[in-house]
């Protein structure tokens, strides 16, 4: 993999950030924060799946009013995450539903949208069965999709976290 200068000081605070003895809650933040950057995107969300639903929300650059529908309504409705989280690595939401689809769905219109969120990325991590959080990154519609590169970038995020022992 090669890395722009630009990419490699940014993933070089990413791993900085894994090293830290953090909680789980303050690390999904700073950890978001550190993803906008590398990723040069705009949102940032988090949450943790606790087998019924999804909770513990951590975001950037989102309006809380709006993630307090995903809690209550969209979540439940929500037609990508599930499909995302089954993959357990970095995958852009094109790769599970086509834009042009996901653009007629009530979910984008009424809830993504809302926050201009047009461009996504999850990644979803693991130990075990056991649901850590996810990572959800978006960029508005100003900007483009992610690319393979971008995805490799965060699948070694996951692999680094894994290798300091943050999944346990």
């Amino acid at each position: 993999m090669i890395l722009s200068t630009r990419e490699g000081a940014a993933l070089a605070r990413v791993f900085a950030l894994l090293a830290e003895d953090r909680d789980r809650r303050g690390m999904r933040l700073a950890l978001g924060e550190a993803l906008l950057d590398l990723l040069q995107a705009d949102h940032f969300a988090s949450f943790v799946w606790d087998g019924q639903r999804f909770g513990d929300g951590v975001w950037l650059a989102m309006d809380p009013a709006n993630l307090a529908r995903y809690d209550a309504w969209y979540q439940y409705r929500d037609p990508i995450t599930f499909q995302l989280q089954a993959r357990r690595h970095a995958t852009p939401v094109s790769a599970v539903m086509p834009h042009a689809e996901l653009a007629r769905t009530e979910f984008f219109n009424d809830f993504l949208a809302r926050d201009g969120l047009h461009w996504g990325i999850n990644l979803h991590a693991f130990d075990g069965d056991r649901a850590l959080g996810d990572l959800r990154i978006w960029r508005g519609r100003h900007r483009r999709e992610f690319t393979p590169h971008e995805r490799a970038l965060l699948d070694l995020v996951l692999a680094s976290a894994r290798l300091g022992g943050l999944s346990a």
